[in-house]
């Protein structure tokens, strides 16, 4: 039975597609149509790009994309975990002489301590003593001069709340009127990533930024960026990349 990628070649040979024209329809660069059909995937940045790449191929060649990505997942081998080996930890002795140099060493320091505290004392002892005086007591305001405290000041009463400014953030909902793969970015993190099938929706939320870094189907996608809707992103089968929408898209719809 062939192989995914020698069906690919087949069906663009049995098209006349050169590989120029082939990456003008597929919005796949020539390097990677070339790695799915002579089946290097090392060259391809990860498993999930190479099954979104070949769904795209299969699907512009008119081939079963489920039946060429089953045909990759079987001939993919899993990876091995690598084996990292941790040295043997090397013990240093203490040279011989080093303990009698630390002993040396809190002796001197138990000698100073003994003829500073002597010092001290004796320093002490030459000043003459001073009688303790007790500081005077506070008497009690008189009841007939005392200012009324029953009201404060404008100015002196408590600040008013202090309400922090808050600034909405953004929330796209994608709605996948076809299957489409899709991988997505939110404050310069990755969430998620995958293929979702027609009839299903995802709700994203970010502070600053949303980047829609890889869509394998714009034609089957729509969006509404905090309510407002974003105009289409392109055409069914369409390969987009890098959609960012932030604040000031949101002001320019």
């Amino acid at each position: 039975m062939a192989g995914e990628g020698q069906m690919l070649r087949l069906a663009r040979e049995d098209k006349e597609w050169s590989l120029l024209h082939t990456e003008e329809i597929t919005k796949i660069r020539v390097r990677y149509i070339q790695a799915l059909e002579e089946e290097e995937y090392g060259i391809l940045p990860g498993a999930t790009y190479a099954k979104g790449y070949l769904r795209t191929y299969a699907k512009q060649l008119g081939l079963n994309p489920d039946e060429i990505v089953e045909l990759y997942s079987s001939s993919i081998k899993p990876e091995a975990a690598p084996v990292i080996q941790v040295p043997d930890r090397i013990i240093k002795s203490r040279p011989l002489w080093v303990r009698p140099v630390i002993i040396g060493s809190m002796a001197l320091v138990a000698i100073v301590l003994v003829f500073g505290i002597k010092a001290l004392y004796q320093t002490e002892g030459t000043n003459p003593s001073t009688p303790y005086t007790s500081p005077p007591l506070i008497s009690a305001p008189d009841p007939e001069t005392a200012a009324p405290s029953s009201t404060v000041p404008p100015s002196q009463s408590s600040p008013p709340d202090v309400v922090a400014s808050t600034q909405d953030g953004l929330t796209a909902q994608l709605v996948f009127t076809q299957a489409c793969w899709i991988e997505v970015k939110v404050d310069g993190q990755a969430p998620f990533q995958g293929t979702f099938a027609a009839g299903t929706s995802k709700e994203v939320k970010g502070i600053d930024k949303i980047e829609l870094v890889s869509i394998g189907n714009a034609g089957g996608l729509t969006v509404t960026l905090n309510g407002k809707a974003i105009p289409s992103l392109g055409k069914p089968g369409e390969v987009l990349r890098n959609v960012v929408m932030t604040k000031e898209t949101l002001n320019q719809l």
